[in-house]
């Protein structure tokens, strides 16, 4: 083992524990102790030179050597406390009291005495803390002041007998001190940027396997590094998101989130989380006159950089780190499991509601069915009068067809919900389908005392569609207009051209749909006010059938009412058959038109067609 490895090996003996497992701090301690043992050193190797030339020291000579010791005695604060400014601050105070023994020894102020009090604030400086950088640099001056007052009042001897060979010796410590002392910087300095370098990659390997964005923001928010990955999630360079490049590209409305989420991360110990949107890209409008931009969702973590970290980091501003995690997938399974959610929510609601309101329809004339034919069917209960047995006998048969129409309706909206529903075109005449209608339905309006109207112009002719189909959509219009209209009423069918379509219309004076019940109207099992009690009957898929009959042969519908205002319906089909793009099984559009009164009309944004399954 050679010399310069012992002694090394010593050194490293001597440093603090507490230093031992931070390789930076271990160098920067064996690197204070080994120049420092070097210059205390060299007052030993000096004095016997020093003696042979000038004999027997001079009180201020012996003052100069006890001080040029005294970076030992900083080598032991340094081994046994691990403080390294109280160290630093020993070695600095060594200096200033060589520099002010020299002026003793030279008469005052002088190049020698200047060249070691300009060492002291050098010497703070590698302990890298400013107040004690402070503090020696004035301390140094006024020691200096000190010195040129003493010079001024003649407190110094005019002549230390100090020989210009003797002043050579007395400056070479001080170089050999500042070249040791700038040795030890510059390996402190590579070791740093040596550090800072294999940390950067190790960040830039991390931030790769991690397939996120990463960011450094400052206090404001602004971003002052990007990863590369900004290319392959988004296909933005990274120089897109600096600055406040992330900020204009994250929605207006979610901006306040953002800004919260930077200030939560600097002031807080804890991983602040948010969700934004995040223009990427712009994709032209289907008009072609603007380019629409697209968002994508992003989760942004950010935290306030470690204390460790802080000093490598924040050297640039750099306060916060981020990640962002494009999550566009997870919010599109989020959006369509809530959907489903509430899909399921509204089919359980729809499928209470059509029980009530089944059993509700069914309870009426089953009771009817059963009670009758049990008086028809036995002899003692019997009525003896055959018109009354007649009446009996036509009350059978009058609930046993409404029960068959209930039973029709839900058969007919299951098969053209799952697209069974066959359309069998032929052309037929209009006004023969209102007038078989009319007459249909007649009897129930006489009953009721409602006026029913039958109008179509012969300019009408033919209509090529299901006439079977057709018929039942007036059936049901019909039936429903009869319904909600109180007695004294009127209803009215009519039929008129319109461009390549016929229009059939029925309107009534009844009392009307609410606004807020007109935007769900052919929703399937729903019914205008529909209640338990309610005051009309109905299983609330008339509507749904029209609407489903319609849409098979490429038609739509419009609904018009009010409170109060009545109804006026009307179904617009193409004259010359259902189109080949009709969907088959897909709802008829309904626009509806809300009467607010004297006059006054109110669009209303129908909803999506709903497509739900009798479960």
């Amino acid at each position: 083992m050679s010399y310069l490895e012992s002694f090394r090996q010593s050194v490293v003996g001597w440093v603090h524990e507490n230093a031992r497992g931070n390789p930076h701090e271990m160098t920067r301690h064996s690197d204070f102790i080994a120049s420092r043992l070097i210059v205390a050193l060299a007052p030993l190797a000096i004095a016997p030179v020093w003696l042979a030339l000038r004999g027997a020291p001079q009180p201020w000579e012996v003052v100069v050597f006890v001080c040029a010791a005294m970076p030992m005695l900083s080598v032991v604060i340094l081994s046994r406390t691990g403080d390294f400014v109280l160290a630093q601050a020993f070695s600095a105070a060594g200096l200033i009291a060589i520099a002010v023994a020299l002026a003793c020894g030279f008469g005052g102020i002088s190049a020698v005495p200047l060249v070691w009090l300009a060492l002291a604030p050098v010497e703070a400086v590698f302990a890298l803390n400013r107040r004690l950088v402070a503090a020696t640099t004035i301390v140094a001056l006024v020691a200096l002041a000190g010195i040129a007052f003493a010079t001024r009042e003649g407190l110094f001897p005019r002549d230390g007998g100090v020989g210009l060979l003797a002043s050579a010796f007395l400056v070479a410590p001080a170089i050999l001190h500042v070249g040791l002392a700038a040795l030890g910087g510059l390996r402190q300095f590579e070791m740093r940027a040596r550090r800072e370098k294999v940390g950067a990659a190790r960040f830039a390997t991390l931030a790769s396997a991690m397939g996120d964005l990463v960011l450094r923001h400052d206090r404001a928010g602004h971003v002052l590094y990007a990863s590369s990955e900004s290319e392959s999630l988004f296909g933005l360079p990274p120089r897109e998101f600096m600055g406040r490049g992330l900020f204009e590209r994250i929605l207006v409305q979610d901006r306040p989130t953002f800004l919260k989420t930077i200030a939560e991360a600097v002031d807080g110990q804890e991983t602040a989380r948010c969700a934004l949107r995040l223009r990427t890209t712009s994709m032209a409008s289907a008009r072609g006159d603007f380019d629409e931009p697209v968002f994508v969702w992003v989760e942004m973590r950010a935290r306030r950089l470690a204390d460790r970290g802080a000093d490598l980091l924040e050297r640039d501003g750099a306060c916060v780190m981020a990640v962002l995690r494009d999550v566009s997938q997870q919010k599109l399974r989020e959006e369509q499991l809530d959907a489903a959610r509430l899909e399921a929510e509204r089919a359980i609601a729809w499928k209470d509601r059509f029980i009530a309101n089944v059993s509700h329809e069914l309870r009426t004339p089953l009771n009817a069915i059963i009670g009758f034919s049990e008086i028809l069917g036995n002899e003692e209960l019997a009525p003896a009068d055959p018109a009354r047995r007649m009446e009996y006998a036509d009350i059978v048969h009058a609930s046993g067809e409404h029960l068959l129409s209930v039973v029709n309706s839900i058969l007919d909206i299951s098969k053209i919900e799952a697209g069974r529903f066959d359309i069998l075109t032929e052309p037929f005449d209009v006004a023969a389908l209102i007038d078989g209608c009319c007459d249909m339905m007649s009897l129930k309006a006489r009953q009721a005392g409602i006026a029913l109207v039958r109008s179509c112009p012969d300019a009408v002719g033919e209509l090529v569609a299901d006439k079977r189909a057709c018929k039942q959509i007036l059936i049901n219009l019909l039936s429903n207009a009869l319904k909600f209209t109180p007695s004294g009423g009127r209803v009215q069918i009519s039929a008129a051209l319109q461009g390549h379509s016929i229009a059939l219309e029925v309107s009534d004076t009844g009392v009307g749909i609410e606004a807020m019940d007109l935007r769900r109207l052919g929703d399937v099992f729903f019914q205008a006010g529909g209640a338990h009690n309610r005051r009309f009957e109905g299983t609330g898929l008339g509507l749904s059938v029209v609407r489903g009959l319609v849409g098979l042969h490429g038609g739509s519908i419009s609904i018009e009412s009010g409170q109060g205002e009545g109804t006026r319906v009307c179904v617009l089909l193409p004259r010359d058959g259902a189109p080949q793009t009709a969907s088959v099984g897909a709802a008829a559009p309904i626009e509806t038109i809300a009467r607010i009164g004297r006059g006054r009309r109110e669009n209303l944004v129908h909803p999506e067609p709903q497509v739900k399954k009798i479960a």
